[in-house]
């Protein structure tokens, strides 16, 4: 249901999170804040620590996004946590984008709205 799929947004945010190898605060409260809006509030913070000690297993995520919607909502999370400013955060999104199967006019078009969102007015 839209409860589990919320959890696997966190978790692919988790993931994008850790791909190189430090979560951040500002991360951190992101995936903190995505927790919040989903309603898990008390258990949020114990779900969020306990998934960064985890290790990453992308197959779980990947099948996590049954509808090709859901494949462009977990990519387009895991965008938005992260800021691709090293090798390995930009090879951990192509990694993703290509076991989702999204094509690559579609993942050009979500970092080129993910970029305009970010920019500074």
């Amino acid at each position: 249901g839209e409860a589990e799929f919320t959890l696997t947004l966190v978790r692919a945010m988790i993931s994008a999170a850790k791909a190189d190898g430090h979560v951040d605060d500002e991360e951190r409260q992101k995936i903190a804040d995505k927790l919040k809006l989903a309603g898990i509030g008390a258990e949020a913070e114990k779900f969020l620590l306990d998934e960064l000690e985890r290790p990453l297993d992308l197959d779980v995520l990947i099948a996590g996004a049954k509808t090709d919607a859901q494949k462009v909502e977990l990519y387009t999370a895991s965008r938005l946590t992260i800021d691709p400013d090293t090798r390995t955060e930009r090879g951990y999104l192509d990694l993703l984008a290509g076991r989702l199967g999204l094509p690559d006019a579609l993942v050009d078009h979500v970092e080129a709205t993910v970029s305009a969102a970010k920019a500074p007015a």
